[in-house]
Protein backbone atom coordinates (compact mmCIF):
# COMPACT_ATOMS: atom_id res chain seq x y z
CA UNK A 1 0.00 0.00 0.00
CA UNK A 2 1.33 3.31 -0.75
CA UNK A 3 1.76 5.19 2.54
CA UNK A 4 2.67 8.56 0.01
CA UNK A 5 -1.75 8.46 -0.75
CA UNK A 6 -2.75 6.39 2.02
CA UNK A 7 -4.11 7.71 5.63
CA UNK A 8 -4.71 4.40 6.71
CA UNK A 9 -0.90 3.05 5.96
CA UNK A 10 0.98 2.13 9.18
CA UNK A 11 3.22 5.55 9.60
CA UNK A 12 6.19 4.34 11.80
CA UNK A 13 7.81 7.51 10.62
CA UNK A 14 6.05 10.17 10.97
CA UNK A 15 7.26 13.54 11.04
CA UNK A 16 7.56 14.39 14.32
CA UNK A 17 9.68 10.71 15.46
CA UNK A 18 11.84 10.83 11.85
CA UNK A 19 15.16 9.65 13.48
CA UNK A 20 17.76 12.27 12.85
CA UNK A 21 20.41 13.10 14.18
CA UNK A 22 21.08 16.32 13.67
CA UNK A 23 21.16 19.36 16.26
CA UNK A 24 17.35 20.38 14.10
CA UNK A 25 16.26 17.44 15.67
CA UNK A 26 16.07 18.19 19.68
CA UNK A 27 12.73 18.40 19.43
CA UNK A 28 12.44 14.76 18.79
CA UNK A 29 9.63 12.45 20.55
CA UNK A 30 10.96 9.13 22.60
CA UNK A 31 8.95 6.40 22.47
CA UNK A 32 6.61 6.18 25.15
CA UNK A 33 7.34 3.69 27.86
CA UNK A 34 4.48 2.64 29.60
CA UNK A 35 5.07 0.39 32.71
CA UNK A 36 1.47 -1.03 33.23
CA UNK A 37 -1.24 -2.30 30.35
CA UNK A 38 -3.50 0.20 29.91
CA UNK A 39 -5.64 -0.46 26.58
CA UNK A 40 -8.54 -2.26 25.86
CA UNK A 41 -9.28 -4.11 22.69
CA UNK A 42 -11.62 -6.05 20.66
CA UNK A 43 -10.90 -8.44 17.54
CA UNK A 44 -14.29 -8.63 15.69
CA UNK A 45 -14.47 -11.79 12.80
CA UNK A 46 -15.47 -15.50 12.37
CA UNK A 47 -12.21 -16.80 11.90
CA UNK A 48 -10.74 -18.51 15.20
CA UNK A 49 -7.40 -18.77 14.34
CA UNK A 50 -6.87 -15.07 13.42
CA UNK A 51 -8.43 -14.53 16.29
CA UNK A 52 -6.09 -16.76 18.14
CA UNK A 53 -2.93 -15.62 16.35
CA UNK A 54 -3.88 -11.84 17.05
CA UNK A 55 -4.89 -12.38 20.55
CA UNK A 56 -1.49 -14.05 21.09
CA UNK A 57 0.58 -10.95 19.68
CA UNK A 58 -1.06 -8.30 21.65
CA UNK A 59 -0.76 -10.01 24.75
CA UNK A 60 3.11 -10.01 23.78
CA UNK A 61 3.36 -5.92 23.59
CA UNK A 62 2.47 -5.96 27.17
CA UNK A 63 0.15 -3.13 26.61
CA UNK A 64 -3.24 -4.34 26.34
CA UNK A 65 -5.06 -5.44 29.60
CA UNK A 66 -8.09 -6.46 28.11
CA UNK A 67 -9.39 -8.63 24.57
CA UNK A 68 -12.94 -9.03 23.89
CA UNK A 69 -13.23 -11.37 21.15
CA UNK A 70 -16.94 -10.59 18.93
CA UNK A 71 -17.71 -13.56 16.38
CA UNK A 72 -20.25 -11.33 14.66
CA UNK A 73 -21.16 -7.94 15.25
CA UNK A 74 -24.47 -8.08 14.15
CA UNK A 75 -25.48 -9.13 17.47
CA UNK A 76 -23.34 -6.90 20.19
CA UNK A 77 -25.51 -3.88 21.90
CA UNK A 78 -23.47 -1.28 21.90
CA UNK A 79 -25.31 2.08 23.43
CA UNK A 80 -22.45 4.43 24.86
CA UNK A 81 -19.00 5.11 24.49
CA UNK A 82 -18.14 2.72 27.54
CA UNK A 83 -19.25 -0.13 25.74
CA UNK A 84 -16.33 0.27 22.77
CA UNK A 85 -12.64 -0.53 23.21
CA UNK A 86 -9.97 1.62 22.84
CA UNK A 87 -8.82 -0.43 19.39
CA UNK A 88 -10.89 -2.66 17.33
CA UNK A 89 -9.98 -5.05 14.91
CA UNK A 90 -12.10 -5.46 12.23
CA UNK A 91 -11.16 -8.70 10.05
CA UNK A 92 -12.79 -8.23 6.24
CA UNK A 93 -11.02 -10.89 5.04
CA UNK A 94 -13.41 -13.09 2.29
CA UNK A 95 -15.61 -9.73 1.94
CA UNK A 96 -16.15 -8.71 -1.50
CA UNK A 97 -17.51 -5.29 -0.44
CA UNK A 98 -16.97 -4.22 3.24
CA UNK A 99 -20.10 -2.70 5.11
CA UNK A 100 -18.79 0.46 6.77
CA UNK A 101 -22.13 0.83 8.62
CA UNK A 102 -20.24 -1.40 12.10
CA UNK A 103 -16.84 1.20 11.49
CA UNK A 104 -19.14 4.24 11.61
CA UNK A 105 -21.52 3.25 14.54
CA UNK A 106 -18.21 2.60 16.69
CA UNK A 107 -16.57 6.19 15.73
CA UNK A 108 -20.34 8.01 16.74
CA UNK A 109 -20.32 6.14 20.36
CA UNK A 110 -16.57 6.57 20.69
CA UNK A 111 -14.48 9.34 18.21
CA UNK A 112 -10.95 8.32 19.81
CA UNK A 113 -11.65 4.91 18.85
CA UNK A 114 -9.03 2.84 16.80
CA UNK A 115 -10.15 0.77 14.01
CA UNK A 116 -7.72 -1.23 12.63
CA UNK A 117 -8.91 -3.46 9.03
CA UNK A 118 -7.28 -6.75 8.86
CA UNK A 119 -6.84 -8.49 5.38
CA UNK A 120 -5.14 -11.10 3.27
CA UNK A 121 -4.21 -8.93 0.50
CA UNK A 122 -2.92 -4.94 0.11
CA UNK A 123 -5.90 -2.18 0.11
CA UNK A 124 -4.97 0.15 -2.35
CA UNK A 125 -7.64 0.83 -4.32
CA UNK A 126 -8.29 4.84 -3.42
CA UNK A 127 -11.79 4.59 -3.19
CA UNK A 128 -12.06 1.98 -0.66
CA UNK A 129 -9.24 3.67 1.55
CA UNK A 130 -11.42 7.04 1.11
CA UNK A 131 -14.34 5.39 2.18
CA UNK A 132 -12.82 3.19 5.13
CA UNK A 133 -11.33 6.65 6.50
CA UNK A 134 -14.32 8.49 6.55
CA UNK A 135 -15.99 5.19 8.09
CA UNK A 136 -13.77 6.08 10.78
CA UNK A 137 -10.92 2.96 9.64
CA UNK A 138 -7.18 4.28 11.15
CA UNK A 139 -5.23 1.75 9.95
CA UNK A 140 -4.72 -1.43 8.10
CA UNK A 141 -2.97 -5.00 9.10
CA UNK A 142 -2.25 -7.29 6.00
CA UNK A 143 -1.98 -10.78 7.21
CA UNK A 144 -0.01 -12.50 8.18
CA UNK A 145 0.48 -10.49 11.03
CA UNK A 146 3.98 -8.42 11.08
CA UNK A 147 5.07 -8.14 14.86
CA UNK A 148 6.70 -5.08 14.41
CA UNK A 149 4.07 -3.65 12.70
CA UNK A 150 1.92 -4.47 15.12
CA UNK A 151 3.73 -3.41 17.94
CA UNK A 152 4.01 0.02 16.64
CA UNK A 153 0.12 0.15 16.18
CA UNK A 154 -0.20 -0.88 19.45
CA UNK A 155 2.17 1.72 20.97
CA UNK A 156 1.11 4.48 18.70
CA UNK A 157 -2.69 3.94 20.27
CA UNK A 158 -1.47 3.56 23.99
CA UNK A 159 0.38 7.12 23.58
CA UNK A 160 -2.44 8.12 22.17
CA UNK A 161 -5.25 6.85 24.64
CA UNK A 162 -1.99 7.69 27.68
CA UNK A 163 -3.08 10.64 29.59
CA UNK A 164 0.91 10.57 30.66
CA UNK A 165 2.13 10.39 26.83
CA UNK A 166 4.48 12.63 25.87
CA UNK A 167 4.07 15.20 23.69
CA UNK A 168 5.71 17.93 21.64
CA UNK A 169 5.78 21.07 23.48
CA UNK A 170 6.95 23.10 20.64
CA UNK A 171 4.82 24.21 17.73
CA UNK A 172 5.90 24.56 14.28
CA UNK A 173 6.29 28.30 13.06
CA UNK A 174 2.78 29.29 11.55
CA UNK A 175 2.68 31.58 8.09
CA UNK A 176 -0.90 32.52 6.76
CA UNK A 177 -0.41 33.67 2.96
CA UNK A 178 -2.80 36.70 2.29
CA UNK A 179 -3.38 38.79 -1.05
CA UNK A 180 -4.82 42.20 -1.28
CA UNK A 181 -6.81 41.01 -4.37
CA UNK A 182 -7.03 38.31 -6.54
CA UNK A 183 -4.61 37.24 -9.51
CA UNK A 184 -1.66 39.13 -7.07
CA UNK A 185 -0.25 35.62 -7.00
CA UNK A 186 -0.26 34.94 -3.28
CA UNK A 187 -0.92 30.79 -4.51
CA UNK A 188 2.77 31.24 -6.37
CA UNK A 189 3.92 33.16 -3.52
CA UNK A 190 2.93 30.49 -0.99
CA UNK A 191 3.90 27.46 -2.89
CA UNK A 192 7.29 28.67 -3.68
CA UNK A 193 8.00 30.03 0.15
CA UNK A 194 6.75 26.66 1.26
CA UNK A 195 8.68 24.40 -1.39
CA UNK A 196 12.07 26.63 0.18
CA UNK A 197 11.29 25.39 3.93
CA UNK A 198 10.96 21.76 3.06
CA UNK A 199 14.53 22.25 1.34
CA UNK A 200 16.51 23.75 4.66
CA UNK A 201 18.23 20.53 6.52
CA UNK A 202 16.73 19.04 9.19
CA UNK A 203 13.05 20.82 9.05
CA UNK A 204 9.64 19.94 8.02
CA UNK A 205 7.19 21.90 5.91
CA UNK A 206 3.56 21.51 5.45
CA UNK A 207 0.92 23.51 2.68
CA UNK A 208 -2.26 24.17 3.64
CA UNK A 209 -4.53 25.26 0.65
CA UNK A 210 -7.52 27.22 2.54
CA UNK A 211 -8.20 28.93 -1.06
CA UNK A 212 -12.08 29.79 -1.73
CA UNK A 213 -13.93 28.99 -3.44
CA UNK A 214 -11.36 25.90 -4.45
CA UNK A 215 -7.50 25.56 -4.05
CA UNK A 216 -4.48 26.02 -6.45
CA UNK A 217 -1.74 24.55 -5.06
CA UNK A 218 -2.09 20.97 -6.27
CA UNK A 219 -2.64 22.50 -9.70
CA UNK A 220 0.44 24.42 -9.15
CA UNK A 221 2.34 21.57 -8.35
CA UNK A 222 0.98 19.39 -10.56
CA UNK A 223 0.25 16.80 -7.61
CA UNK A 224 -2.40 14.36 -7.80
CA UNK A 225 -4.12 14.48 -4.39
CA UNK A 226 -5.88 11.07 -3.09
CA UNK A 227 -6.99 13.31 -0.06
CA UNK A 228 -8.31 16.84 -0.08
CA UNK A 229 -9.15 19.72 2.89
CA UNK A 230 -12.82 18.12 3.34
CA UNK A 231 -11.32 14.76 4.53
CA UNK A 232 -9.63 16.54 7.33
CA UNK A 233 -12.57 18.20 8.27
CA UNK A 234 -15.02 15.79 7.91
CA UNK A 235 -12.40 13.81 10.85
CA UNK A 236 -11.15 16.61 12.94
CA UNK A 237 -12.57 15.09 16.00
CA UNK A 238 -9.97 12.22 15.61
CA UNK A 239 -7.56 13.75 13.44
CA UNK A 240 -3.86 13.04 15.03
CA UNK A 241 -0.85 13.53 13.63
CA UNK A 242 -0.94 9.79 12.13
CA UNK A 243 -4.06 10.84 10.23
CA UNK A 244 -2.96 13.93 8.98
CA UNK A 245 -0.40 12.56 7.61
CA UNK A 246 -1.72 10.15 5.95
CA UNK A 247 -3.91 13.04 4.37
CA UNK A 248 -1.02 14.75 2.63
CA UNK A 249 0.58 14.22 -0.46
CA UNK A 250 4.30 14.69 -0.98
CA UNK A 251 6.06 16.97 -3.45
CA UNK A 252 9.57 16.18 -4.68
CA UNK A 253 10.99 18.43 -2.30
CA UNK A 254 10.01 17.06 0.21
CA UNK A 255 6.80 19.67 1.18
CA UNK A 256 4.08 18.07 2.49
CA UNK A 257 0.65 19.49 0.60
CA UNK A 258 -2.99 19.21 2.34
CA UNK A 259 -5.25 19.80 -1.33
CA UNK A 260 -7.51 22.28 -1.17
CA UNK A 261 -11.49 22.13 -1.75
CA UNK A 262 -12.25 20.54 -5.39
CA UNK A 263 -15.99 21.30 -5.15
CA UNK A 264 -18.17 24.50 -4.20
CA UNK A 265 -19.76 22.72 -1.51
CA UNK A 266 -17.04 21.19 0.12
CA UNK A 267 -16.25 24.21 2.39
CA UNK A 268 -20.09 23.34 3.74
CA UNK A 269 -18.16 20.97 5.83
CA UNK A 270 -16.18 23.15 7.79
CA UNK A 271 -16.60 24.26 11.19
CA UNK A 272 -13.97 26.73 12.77
CA UNK A 273 -13.55 24.09 15.29
CA UNK A 274 -12.34 21.95 12.62
CA UNK A 275 -10.17 24.52 10.97
CA UNK A 276 -8.77 25.38 14.60
CA UNK A 277 -8.20 21.60 15.03
CA UNK A 278 -6.21 21.11 11.85
CA UNK A 279 -3.47 24.16 12.37
CA UNK A 280 -3.24 22.56 15.82
CA UNK A 281 -2.07 19.03 14.62
CA UNK A 282 -0.25 20.80 11.48
CA UNK A 283 2.14 22.70 14.09
CA UNK A 284 2.31 19.91 16.55
CA UNK A 285 3.48 17.65 13.44
CA UNK A 286 5.96 20.18 11.48
CA UNK A 287 8.36 22.68 11.73
CA UNK A 288 6.69 25.32 9.45
CA UNK A 289 3.16 25.61 8.25
CA UNK A 290 2.24 27.63 5.30
CA UNK A 291 -1.22 28.51 4.73
CA UNK A 292 -2.40 29.21 1.55
CA UNK A 293 -5.87 31.98 2.20
CA UNK A 294 -5.97 33.52 -1.58
CA UNK A 295 -7.40 36.71 -1.13
CA UNK A 296 -10.17 35.55 1.18
CA UNK A 297 -10.51 35.73 5.24
CA UNK A 298 -13.55 36.47 7.62
CA UNK A 299 -13.58 37.80 11.39
CA UNK A 300 -14.23 33.57 12.10
CA UNK A 301 -10.57 33.72 10.95
CA UNK A 302 -9.34 35.60 14.16
CA UNK A 303 -7.75 32.96 16.27
CA UNK A 304 -5.74 30.89 13.47
CA UNK A 305 -4.63 34.95 12.16
CA UNK A 306 -3.35 36.15 15.54
CA UNK A 307 -1.22 33.13 15.90
CA UNK A 308 0.85 33.09 12.57
CA UNK A 309 2.81 35.69 10.93
CA UNK A 310 0.65 37.33 8.24
CA UNK A 311 2.16 37.49 4.77
CA UNK A 312 -0.10 40.55 2.90
CA UNK A 313 1.12 40.07 -0.96
CA UNK A 314 0.24 42.78 -3.14
CA UNK A 315 1.53 44.68 -6.15
CA UNK A 316 2.74 48.09 -6.77
CA UNK A 317 0.23 49.79 -8.82
CA UNK A 318 -2.40 51.74 -7.56
CA UNK A 319 -5.40 48.74 -7.36
CA UNK A 320 -3.21 46.98 -5.38
CA UNK A 321 -2.23 49.76 -2.70
CA UNK A 322 -5.92 51.15 -2.17
CA UNK A 323 -6.55 47.37 -1.27
CA UNK A 324 -3.58 46.71 0.75
CA UNK A 325 -4.98 49.75 2.74
CA UNK A 326 -8.14 48.19 3.10
CA UNK A 327 -6.68 45.30 4.33
CA UNK A 328 -4.05 46.85 7.42
CA UNK A 329 -7.94 48.30 8.44
CA UNK A 330 -9.62 45.43 8.89
CA UNK A 331 -6.68 42.84 10.19
CA UNK A 332 -6.11 45.74 13.30
CA UNK A 333 -9.73 45.28 13.68
CA UNK A 334 -9.32 41.64 14.13
CA UNK A 335 -6.21 42.52 16.51
CA UNK A 336 -3.78 41.25 14.56
CA UNK A 337 -0.48 43.23 15.99
CA UNK A 338 1.60 44.74 13.45
CA UNK A 339 4.71 43.50 14.78
CA UNK A 340 2.81 40.07 12.71
CA UNK A 341 2.79 41.79 9.17
CA UNK A 342 5.18 41.26 6.45
CA UNK A 343 4.78 43.29 3.56
CA UNK A 344 5.36 41.14 0.33
CA UNK A 345 5.77 43.18 -3.14
CA UNK A 346 5.43 40.71 -5.65
CA UNK A 347 6.19 41.60 -9.75
CA UNK A 348 8.00 44.38 -8.85
CA UNK A 349 9.96 46.42 -10.40
CA UNK A 350 12.26 49.33 -9.79
CA UNK A 351 10.20 51.85 -10.63
CA UNK A 352 8.30 51.05 -8.13
CA UNK A 353 10.49 52.56 -5.67
CA UNK A 354 8.68 55.62 -4.87
CA UNK A 355 4.93 54.43 -4.71
CA UNK A 356 6.58 52.08 -2.13
CA UNK A 357 8.68 54.88 -0.30
CA UNK A 358 5.02 56.54 0.19
CA UNK A 359 3.48 53.56 1.35
CA UNK A 360 6.50 53.03 3.89
CA UNK A 361 5.78 56.33 4.99
CA UNK A 362 2.11 56.39 4.96
CA UNK A 363 0.79 53.05 6.52
CA UNK A 364 3.66 52.83 8.88
CA UNK A 365 4.63 48.99 7.34
CA UNK A 366 8.09 48.38 6.31
CA UNK A 367 8.75 46.12 2.76
CA UNK A 368 9.37 42.93 3.58
CA UNK A 369 10.54 41.50 0.56
CA UNK A 370 10.54 42.67 -3.29
CA UNK A 371 9.77 39.92 -5.55
CA UNK A 372 11.06 40.90 -9.02
CA UNK A 373 8.87 40.22 -11.78
CA UNK A 374 9.85 37.31 -14.15
CA UNK A 375 6.67 36.49 -16.08
CA UNK A 376 8.01 33.96 -17.94
CA UNK A 377 9.94 32.31 -15.31
CA UNK A 378 6.61 32.03 -13.36
CA UNK A 379 4.76 30.85 -16.20
CA UNK A 380 7.41 28.28 -17.41
CA UNK A 381 7.11 26.85 -13.65
CA UNK A 382 2.94 26.83 -14.17
CA UNK A 383 3.23 25.16 -17.19
CA UNK A 384 5.78 22.25 -15.67
CA UNK A 385 3.68 22.36 -12.54
CA UNK A 386 6.38 23.17 -10.25
CA UNK A 387 8.15 25.42 -8.36
CA UNK A 388 10.54 27.78 -9.76
CA UNK A 389 13.93 25.86 -10.80
CA UNK A 390 17.52 28.66 -11.63
CA UNK A 391 19.32 28.82 -8.58
CA UNK A 392 21.64 32.25 -8.28
CA UNK A 393 18.42 34.28 -10.69
CA UNK A 394 16.72 37.38 -8.82
CA UNK A 395 13.57 35.45 -7.95
CA UNK A 396 14.35 32.73 -6.73
CA UNK A 397 17.22 34.38 -4.68
CA UNK A 398 15.21 36.39 -3.05
CA UNK A 399 12.50 33.36 -1.91
CA UNK A 400 15.76 31.62 -1.00
CA UNK A 401 16.25 34.78 1.40
CA UNK A 402 12.63 35.38 2.20
CA UNK A 403 12.34 31.76 3.62
CA UNK A 404 15.40 31.79 5.50
CA UNK A 405 14.60 35.22 7.84
CA UNK A 406 11.06 34.10 8.20
CA UNK A 407 12.85 30.57 9.40
CA UNK A 408 15.24 32.85 11.69
CA UNK A 409 18.16 31.45 9.71
CA UNK A 410 20.65 33.26 7.85
CA UNK A 411 22.10 32.72 4.33
CA UNK A 412 25.41 31.10 4.18
CA UNK A 413 27.02 34.01 1.63
CA UNK A 414 30.32 31.18 1.05
CA UNK A 415 27.88 28.86 0.12
CA UNK A 416 25.44 31.42 -2.34
CA UNK A 417 26.71 29.35 -5.76
CA UNK A 418 25.76 26.05 -4.06
CA UNK A 419 22.42 23.74 -3.97
CA UNK A 420 19.58 25.37 -1.83
CA UNK A 421 19.99 22.75 0.72
CA UNK A 422 23.36 24.07 1.89
CA UNK A 423 22.29 27.49 1.51
CA UNK A 424 21.00 27.75 5.40
CA UNK A 425 23.63 28.18 7.88
CA UNK A 426 22.56 28.86 11.92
Amino acid sequence: MNKEHSPLALMVESPVHRPESSAWNSEAIAEPAFTTPILSVAIAGSDPVTGSTLRHMLLQTGLVNDIHQWASVKTLELHQSEDVPDVVFLDITGTEEPDFTFPQQLTRLRPSVHIVFCSAKKESNPDFLLQAMRGGVRDFLQKPFDRIELSSLIARAASEHSHDAPTRTVTGKLFAVLGTKGGVGSSTVAVNLAVQMAQIPGKSAVLLDFSRPMGDVAALLDLKASFQLRDAFENFKRLDSTLLSGLLTSHKSGLKVLSGATHLEDWQHASFSAIERLVEIAQQTFDFVVMDFGSFYSAEWQSVLRAAEVLLVSEADLPGLAKLHRHLDALANLQISSTQLRLIINRWHRHDEQALERVQSGMKIPVFARLPNNFKQVSEATVRGDSLKKNGDPLSAEFQRMAARLAGLALNKQTKKSRLGHLFSL
